[in-house]
C-alpha cells in the first residue's frame, strides 16, 4: 500500500491534478516518440500534421483509460472534464506563442483528443464488483 494513499483517497481536486499531469506527460511522451519516427523518414516535415495528430490521439487514449480508471463509475464524463482542461491549457499556450495566430489543424488536433480520450474511457472506466457474501 501507497505511503499517501490516505491523503488523495477521497479528495477529487488531487485526483484531478493527477490526471491532468499524466495527461500532460503523455503528450511529451508521445510526441517525442513522433518526432523521433518523424526523423527515421525521408521526409520529416512532409507530414507533420499527420505525426502531430497521430501523437495526440494516442496520448488521448492513454490520458482516457487513466481517467477512466481513476474515477470509476462516471469515468467517461470525468475522462472528458480532464481532456477539456488539458486541450484548454494547449490552446492557451498556443494562443501565447502563436500570437493569436491559430491554425485550423490545430482545433482538429483538438477535437480528435476530446473524442478520443471520451471514448477510451468507455473501456477503461471500473465496473462495480458484486460479490458474494460468504
Amino acid at each position: 500500500m501507497l505511503k499517501g494513499k490516505k491523503y488523495i483517497k477521497n479528495d477529487g481536486a488531487v485526483k484531478f491534478l493527477i490526471c491532468l499531469a499524466f495527461s500532460a506527460a503523455m503528450i511529451i511522451l508521445s510526441s517525442f516518440i513522433m518526432a523521433l519516427v518523424a526523423s527515421a523518414s525521408s521526409d520529416p516535415t512532409g507530414m507533420v500534421g499527420i505525426y502531430s495528430l497521430v501523437a495526440m490521439v494516442v496520448s488521448a487514449v492513454f490520458g482516457g483509460i487513466f481517467s477512466g480508471r481513476t474515477r470509476g463509475e462516471g469515468g467517461v464524463v470525468y475522462a472528458l472534464l480532464v481532456s477539456l482542461a488539458v486541450v484548454l491549457i494547449m490552446l492557451l499556450v498556443a494562443l501565447i506563442v502563436c500570437g493569436g495566430k491559430i491554425g485550423g489543424g490545430a482545433f482538429m488536433n483538438y477535437g480528435c483528443y476530446l473524442g478520443a480520450s471520451a471514448l477510451a474511457a468507455i473501456p477503461g472506466k471500473k465496473r462495480k464488483v458484486h460479490r458474494a457474501h460468504r
